[in-house]
């Protein structure tokens, strides 16, 4: 045998040696706890994987283990529970993907009142698809300053996922799929951040983020993954989504990967303040992104959009909805669709804007209907569409000349390929006017159009 093949020989035999004591290590173990020093171990406070139900026993060890101020470590294995509390200070900790607590009854199976913090790691709860409402959740959080979960999984919800109300803390790093109704669901939060997840197979949305009344909440919505969101009980807009905000003010949702949602990736509902930057966002059934109703102020930036209904949706001036920049996102292949509340077809827009907007820096490529278009019917009023380039579209730039509508200036975009029209002025949805880009917006007082470079 030559050099090489003995120290190749000599490498094997010690990694097998290496192997076999670790292996011999674990087993002499007196508790799989041991791996988290000064945790209680599961199996000597009673809690034992297997067909017997643990409820009381996981319940009564989590006493305990908080009191003490210690973590609780369960082995891997199957654990059947249901309606176990989560006393303030809990650490409940299992080895990932492999400590699984099911659902044995009438749910939830975890909750947690009126707690400063509790933390759950390396644990995969499973609610069995046991019928429950849609606030209802495998895990229900109620008035916690502090919950975090880590490295969790959340399966099979009957119900939503993680049902969360006035809670704050962490969700990272887990893994939320196939729930009937949400994968989290969050009322009147508490400067709640889910990130770094992945959250698929959803029936009706992804993540809501909710306030009873409008007001600050401050949730992040970062670097997660969501995918094939449904919207099994239908409606126009309050199921479908990867990422639903409503009412909640100063919330970021940001770096996020969203596809195959069957109406919008992310929809913000009279959310004042909202930053949606940087999200992939394909394969929408509706809108792509959408700030909606009576909202101030949104940032919409950075975004990819590329399959929707509709691109981005900056509406309901009628409403009250105003005050947004649509920077520097792409937007392309826009598709028209049935109507949901009403005869035809529709949709087939890039950015739709109306009030209070500046639009700048943005790509629209082909899109059914009209590429970038300003007010609908009289709910227009200072809005600027500049510097953007617009590829074949029906229609480069629409904007609405309806009698009292407020200043708009279309100017210094690219628009190429447009088959009806580089800038056509509406009323409503009939254009009325020749292509503007050629020859002027005279007799549309507070119209500019100007500079803008139609081929």
């Amino acid at each position: 045998m030559d050099r090489a093949s003995l120290a190749e020989s000599e490498v094997t035999r010690r990694r097998f040696l290496s192997r076999a004591a670790a292996v011999a290590a674990l087993a002499a173990a007196p508790s799989w706890a041991e791996a988290l020093p000064g945790s209680l171990d599961g199996a000597s406070a009673g809690v034992r994987p297997g067909d017997a139900d643990q409820s009381r026993a996981l319940g009564r060890a989590l006493e305990k283990a908080a009191r003490e101020g210690r973590p609780l470590a369960l082995a891997p294995g199957v654990y059947r529970a249901a309606n176990v509390s989560l006393p303030d200070g809990t650490v409940l900790v299992g080895a990932a993907r492999q400590t699984r607590l099911e659902l044995n009854g009438a749910g939830p199976l975890l909750s947690a009142k009126g707690a400063r913090r509790v933390a759950l790691r390396g644990v995969t709860l499973d609610g069995g698809n046991i019928p429950a409402g849609a606030q209802a959740g495998v895990l229900i959080g109620q008035d916690v300053a502090e919950l975090l979960l880590d490295e969790v999984e959340v399966l099979n919800a009957g119900g939503t996922a993680l049902a969360l109300f006035g809670v704050g803390g962490v969700v990272r790093g887990s893994r939320i799929e196939n729930a009937r109704h949400a994968a989290l669901f969050s009322m009147d939060g508490k400067g709640l951040a889910v990130t770094d997840c992945l959250i698929r197979l959803c029936r009706n949305n992804g993540v809501v983020i909710r306030r009873t009344d409008k007001g600050d909440d401050g949730s992040i919505v970062s670097r997660n993954r969501i995918e094939d969101i449904g919207a099994l009980d239908g409606g126009l807009g309050w199921n479908g989504n990867a990422v639903n905000v409503s009412k909640a003010a100063g919330v970021v949702v940001s770096n996020n990967a969203i596809r195959r949602s069957a109406f919008t990736a992310v929809r913000a509902h009279q959310a004042d303040d909202v930053m949606i930057t940087d999200n992939l966002c394909l394969d929408s059934g509706e809108t792509g992104l959408y700030a909606e109703f009576g909202f101030a102020g949104a940032v919409i930036s950075g975004n990819l959009v590329d399959g929707a209904a509709s691109g981005i949706s900056v509406a309901n001036f009628n409403e009250g909805g105003r005050l947004a920049t649509v920077v520097g996102n792409v937007v392309r292949n826009l598709f028209r669709r049935r109507l949901l509340d009403g005869p035809g077809e529709g949709y087939g827009l890039g950015i739709g804007v109306e009030a209070d907007v500046a639009v700048t820096g943005n790509v629209v490529e082909n899109a059914a209907g009209i590429g970038i278009n300003a007010g609908w019917g009289p709910y227009l009023r200072d809005v600027t569409i500049s510097g953007n380039v617009i590829r074949g579209c029906d229609v480069g730039v629409g904007v609405s000349v309806v009698e009292g509508v407020g200043p708009a200036t279309v100017s210094g975009n690219i628009i190429t390929g447009s088959r009806r029209g580089a800038v056509l002025g509406y009323r409503w949805a009939q254009a009325v006017t020749p292509d503007l880009a050629l020859g002027g917006s005279q007799g549309f007082p507070g119209l500019t159009v100007a500079q803008n470079t139609p081929r």
